[in-house]
C-alpha cells in the first residue's frame, strides 16, 4: 500500500463475511481480518483523509455529507445479510497492519457483535397534532369555538390554558407509554431528542430507537399498530423507520 493512502473502517463484522454484500456501494470495499473478526474497509488518500486535510474537510457542508453519505450507504448493505458493528465517521488508520492490531486489542468487539446477532436497529417517530388533540378535548368538555353561544365562546377562551396543560400532560403520557410498550417488544430501546417540528413535519412526541431481533419483528409491528389504533382519535400518527444499522445500540468506546 502506498504511504500516501490510509485505511478508513466503517465498522466490523464477523470474520468470513463475504464482500460480495457491498458490490453495490458503489466504493471499493475490503474486508481486512484479525481473529474472530473483520473490519470493513476502503482505501483512502492521505491528502484528504490525513488528519490536518481531515479537520479542514469536516467544516466543509457538502464534503461532509457526501462522505457521511457514503459512510451509511456501506454500512446498511450489511443489514439483513450480516451482524454489524457500526463505527463513527472517519475511524481511520495507517495500514492493514494497525487495522488488525486494532481487532486483536479490543475483544469487547466480539461480545458485542454476539449481542447485535440477528437483530437490526428501527425508528419510530410519533407526532403529534395538537389541534386535533385540543379539539378532542373541547368537545368532550362540550365546548366547541366554531358552533354556538357567545358564552360557549367565552368559556372556551377561559379553558385554553387549561386546555394546554392538558395536552402537554397527554403528550409526555403518550410519549412514555408508547416507548415502554415498544420496548417491551424489542430487545433494546432507546429515546433520542425530538427533533425541531421544522424538521419532523410535526411535534415530536417520541423519537425512538429499538433493537429488534428477526424473530420478534412481528410482535414490534404488533405493537406499533396498537398503539396507532390506541391513540389516532387524539391526532397522533406513528412513522416507523428503517432497519438500520444498530447505530444507538453501540457505545462510544465500541465505535471508535
Amino acid at each position: 500500500m502506498k504511504t500516501t493512502d490510509a485505511l478508513y473502517v466503517y465498522g466490523v463484522v464477523p470474520k468470513g463475511t463475504s464482500p460480495d454484500i457491498f458490490a453495490n456501494v458503489g466504493a471499493e470495499v475490503e474486508l481486512v481480518e484479525g481473529g474472530e473478526l473483520a473490519a470493513i474497509a476502503s482505501r483512502v488518500p492521505l491528502a484528504e483523509f490525513g488528519e490536518e486535510a481531515l479537520e479542514a474537510n469536516l467544516k466543509d457542508p457538502a464534503w461532509l455529507e457526501q462522505k457521511v453519505n457514503e459512510h451509511n450507504a456501506i454500512l446498511a448493505a450489511c443489514v439483513g445479510v450480516t451482524t454489524v458493528l457500526p463505527f463513527r465517521f472517519a475511524a481511520v488508520y495507517r495500514d492493514d497492519d494497525q487495522v488488525r492490531r486494532m481487532l486483536s486489542e479490543r475483544p469487547e468487539l466480539v461480545d458485542t457483535l454476539a449481542r447485535l446477532e440477528g437483530a437490526v436497529e428501527l425508528g419510530v417517530k410519533a407526532l403529534l397534532d395538537p389541534e386535533a388533540l385540543r379539539a378532542r378535548l373541547a368537545h368532550a368538555r362540550g365546548l366547541d369555538p366554531e358552533v354556538g353561544s357567545g358564552r360557549a365562546y367565552m368559556m372556551w377562551k377561559q379553558l385554553e390554558r387549561e386546555l394546554d396543560e392538558e395536552v402537554r400532560s397527554f403528550a409526555a403520557s403518550c410519549a412514555e407509554a408508547s416507548h415502554e410498550r415498544l420496548a417491551a417488544a424489542a430487545v433494546d430501546a432507546c429515546v433520542n431528542p425530538a427533533q425541531h417540528p421544522t424538521v419532523a413535519g410535526g411535534e415530536m412526541l417520541l423519537n425512538g430507537a429499538y433493537l429488534v431481533r428477526s424473530d420478534g419483528d412481528g410482535e414490534f409491528r404488533a405493537a406499533l399498530r396498537q398503539l396507532q389504533a390506541r391513540y389516532a382519535d387524539d391526532g397522533v400518527t406513528y412513522e416507523l423507520t428503517g432497519p438500520w444499522p444498530p447505530y444507538n445500540f453501540v457505545g462510544e468506546e465500541e465505535a471508535a
